[in-house]
């Protein structure tokens, strides 16, 4: 296991962890789309959403569930490095209680990187 410093940029952590392949604009099409991260059968996609960025796990077929959306690409990247860990004893298989806790997770990490509410008028 090499050591990661929390100091470093989540993209790099997540790039320098094993079975993690970060694929920077894996579409042309699409140039919003900064980053694919797959872990195992795990897919999420980074995207610039307007002023931030969102980072969208891809559960299943046209299924995907938020981590973070409306926050720094940084924040994005922290996001999926949550989710991975709150994944990583839960097998890749399918099977309804694995999506149950996947889900669970994914909402798990979308409340902890949910932006503040602005009391700006």
């Amino acid at each position: 296991m090499a050591f990661i410093s929390v100091q470093q940029a989540a993209r790099a952590r997540l790039s320098a962890t094993k079975g993690v392949t970060v694929i920077a604009q894996p579409s042309l099409r699409n140039p919003a789309t900064l980053a694919m991260v797959i872990a195992g059968i795990r897919c999420v996609d980074v995207r610039r959403d307007g002023e931030g960025f969102r980072a969208m796990l891809h559960i299943r077929q046209g299924e995907w569930l938020p981590l973070a959306e409306g926050v720094s690409e940084d924040a994005a990247f922290s996001a999926i490095v949550a989710f991975l860990a709150l994944v990583a004893s839960i097998p890749q298989h399918y099977a309804p209680e694995h999506d149950a806790a996947e889900r669970a997770a994914a909402a798990e990490v979308f409340a902890a990187f949910a932006s503040p509410l602005s009391l700006a008028a």
